[in-house]
């Protein structure tokens, strides 16, 4: 069985990184090729250094698309974001076609040209994989989609995190938080930053690292050297290995304003990071409040709690360990290769 993985972005984000957990989770199956289709730019490295096998797309259109389809002859296109999806249902009687919806974006809840077209290919699509209940329930014309939509919950490879923590040799201070996600306007990061200027107010000496990079980081630098944090705050850009940094911090904060299941979230919980939110979308499904974590849609919940477990490093220790019993039950590779060998229909 041939599958091409299919998308329309060239920013290694979490849909990019969801796509190549998915290939080196079948890298070992003899019954399954995969290769990764795409625009790449940039994401070169990202791909060469996941060792992911790609086709290069010089710009995401349908006749470069169908020039792909032709030479690769796939049995299956999983198409991971609403244009790809769109482009892909036109060869949906030359290949099974799988949508990969992966976040619950606000503008697939309300009439808009885009939702009403992915409404029409939809009925081309053989299945509909979302990444969280929300983001199937707040579709706008989900009733339309119920018999062939599946919610299947992201998860990581954890032994894969932890060779990447080895490979790094840097050595990082250590952090009271961490952020890591694109600094745009679905992840709030200015939102972030008020809270840490609430915590600064009874924590002078807070340590935040902040990874990633987007359209809000001169937004995000402004408010940092105006409100007096640059002592508090480091701001890595995008690294490729983060992973040692968040190792490095007692617990992951985040401020968003709609998610799916957050590749990152899964990955701090695999490191027995206690995760602060925002009550959005997938993060309900994978923190339990006030045992794995916190949400709350009030920043002064948010400071408080973030400042209670870091007065208490006995509250903060039993909470990791239940972050690292709840990792044990999401996190699990091969529970997830199964459910994607369903959607495909391979042979077990």
């Amino acid at each position: 069985m041939k599958v091409i993985h299919l998308m329309s972005t060239h920013a290694f984000s979490g849909a990019e990184n969801v796509a190549c957990q998915i290939i080196n989770a079948f890298k070992d199956d003899a019954n399954c090729k995969m290769i990764y289709v795409s625009e790449i730019n940039e994401n070169k490295k990202f791909l060469d250094d996941r060792v992911i096998n790609y086709y290069e797309l010089k710009k995401f259109n349908y006749s470069n698309v169908k020039r792909a389809i032709d030479e690769l002859n796939p049995d299956i296109i999983h198409a991971h974001d609403v244009r790809a999806i769109i482009i892909a249902s036109f060869f949906s009687k030359r290949a099974k076609v799988v949508g990969h919806v992966h976040g619950n974006h606000e503008n697939m809840r309300k009439i808009t040209p885009k939702t009403v077209l992915f409404n029409k290919v939809t009925k081309k699509l053989d299945k509909i994989i979302w990444v969280s209940k929300s983001a199937l329930d707040n579709y706008k014309y989900k009733e339309n989609i119920m018999n062939k939509s599946e919610i299947i919950y992201n998860a990581i490879d954890v032994e894969r995190l932890y060779s990447r923590i080895s490979e790094d040799k840097n050595e990082y201070e250590k952090y009271d938080i961490v952020y890591l996600g694109r600094l745009s306007y679905p992840k709030n990061p200015i939102r972030l930053l008020s809270i840490i200027k609430m915590i600064k107010e009874k924590k002078s000496d807070i340590r935040v690292a902040i990874i990633g990079n987007g359209e809000l980081e001169e937004e995000v630098k402004n408010y940092i050297l105006n409100n007096k944090l640059k002592d508090n705050i480091v701001l890595y850009g995008y690294i490729d290995n983060p992973y040692k940094v968040l190792n490095s911090s007692k617990m992951m904060v985040m401020t968003s304003r709609y998610e799916g299941t957050p590749m990152c979230a899964l990955e701090a919980m695999a490191l027995e990071k206690p995760i602060i939110s925002t009550p959005t979308d997938g993060l309900l499904d994978i923190i339990d409040n006030n045992e794995t974590g916190f949400y709350s849609d009030d920043d002064t919940m948010l400071s408080r709690k973030i400042i209670e477990l870091l007065d208490n490093p006995d509250k903060l220790a039993r909470m990791s360990e239940n972050v690292a019993r709840k990792s044990k039950e999401i996190n699990n590779i091969e529970n997830y290769k199964e459910k994607i060998k369903q959607i495909y229909k391979m042979e077990m």
